[in-house]
């Protein structure tokens, strides 16, 4: 917009063209905020199409009598001041000056991220796209553990070193599509469009792996400074449809990631258990009795403390099964095995559907591994199989 705008004589019907283009791709009022940018005068968009309507049409009205094209900011400046006296006392600002100064307007000064304004603008604008277009995005909200023991150990001049070092980590990892912005003192988020709940928790563990591995093996200003960071995701439309609502939701995932110990992300979810519940992987195998008869399933959703299967056949309650998560790079290889019993059986709804089976484990799955499994996703096949005792 302001490259259209720094054009001094642009051709009215190619500048207002160009300007309603930009307003649906970009799904912004596009005329109403190049008026702003010009002049600094706030109108709705409908409005605004007929002041710069009226503009250029002063601005041909100005070059007939001065027997010379006055250009858009001057016919903009005299019809704003003295034709509808919008403005009392315009100031005259050099383009580039402006440019840099609504930079810094959205620009968080110490990291150099956006700041939360320019995430909340950029979150309305993601949002109205997904409505338009049948798109997805999610939202990353990330906070640096126990940073108020960093500062009141080191100072807060040193605080603010590590905190342009985790932004600096942070800029490195996210997307050029992706918009990551310091949300408010030891907090950051980051907008991420047409990205499901996993793929934001999979950016979610990079950030966090990454930031424990680059304070831990290098220090910070001289200090060694042993940092960690938890995060929680929210997603549209399934959590929430307005911004308000997605910063809220990803907010209380991040609240259960501190509660569970901290140096984690966690999803939103809408249920309230006292395991937070992943989408699982897809490719599980339910083997069954002493023979171990195969039986296809599918996982459904997975925490540390039991899993959700959907299986042909069902399980009896309180049946005891063992659970193998086999090793990723070597398909068929257990590495984690872990022992429950049947705790819920849901019946299909027609026959042609399957049942559904919950299992909670003896135990929880090592919290490693588990990170590991819901975070590379769909590469690791997942199996259920009987056990005796």
């Amino acid at each position: 917009m302001l490259r259209l705008l720094a054009e001094d004589r642009p051709e009215p019907q190619r500048l207002l063209a160009r300007l309603r283009d930009l307003g649906r791709q970009e799904e912004i009022p596009a005329l109403s905020l190049a008026l702003r940018v010009l002049a600094h005068v706030e109108l709705p968009e409908q409005e605004a199409g007929r002041v710069w309507s009226d503009i250029l049409g002063h601005r041909k009205t100005l070059a007939r009598a001065l027997g010379r094209d006055p250009g858009l900011r001057v016919a903009a400046l005299d019809y704003l001041q003295n034709v509808e006296r919008r403005l009392r006392s315009p100031k005259i600002i050099e383009m580039r000056e402006f440019a840099e100064t609504e930079r810094c307007a959205l620009t968080d000064h110490l990291t150099g991220l956006a700041n939360r304004r320019a995430f909340r603008q950029g979150l309305q604008r993601e949002i109205l796209r997904c409505q338009r277009y049948g798109l997805i995005l999610s939202v990353l909200l990330l906070d640096l553990d126990d940073f108020k023991a960093v500062n009141d150990a080191c100072g807060h001049l040193f605080g603010d070193v590590v905190l342009e070092r985790a932004g600096r980590l942070l800029r490195r990892t996210v997307r050029d599509s992706d918009l990551a912005a310091r949300y408010g003192g030891e907090e950051f988020a980051v907008l991420l469009p047409e990205t499901d709940r996993m793929g934001a928790y999979a950016l979610g563990e990079r950030i966090r792996r990454g930031l424990l591995v680059a304070f831990s093996e290098e220090p910070t200003a001289g200090r060694e400074v042993r940092l960690t960071v938890s995060g929680g995701v929210a997603s549209y439309p399934d959590d929430g449809v307005d911004p308000d609502t997605l910063v809220e939701r990803a907010d209380r995932a991040l609240y259960v990631a501190k509660g569970g110990g901290k140096n984690r992300v966690a999803l939103y979810w809408a249920e309230r258990r006292s395991e937070v519940r992943y989408p699982a992987l897809p490719g599980a195998r339910l083997r069954l009795g002493a023979a171990g008869a195969d039986r296809p399933a599918v996982a459904v959703n997975l925490s540390r403390g039991g899993i959700l299967v959907e299986v042909g056949e069902p399980l009896r309650p309180a049946e005891t099964v063992r659970v193998v998560i086999e090793g990723r790079r070597t398909v068929g290889t257990a590495a984690c095995e872990m022992t429950g019993r049947v705790v819920r059986v849901e019946r299909p709804s027609s026959p042609a559907d399957p049942y559904r089976v919950g299992i909670a484990f003896d135990g929880r799955v090592p919290e490693e591994r588990f990170l590991e499994e819901i975070s590379r996703g769909p590469r690791t096949p997942l199996a259920a199989q009987g056990a005796t005792r």
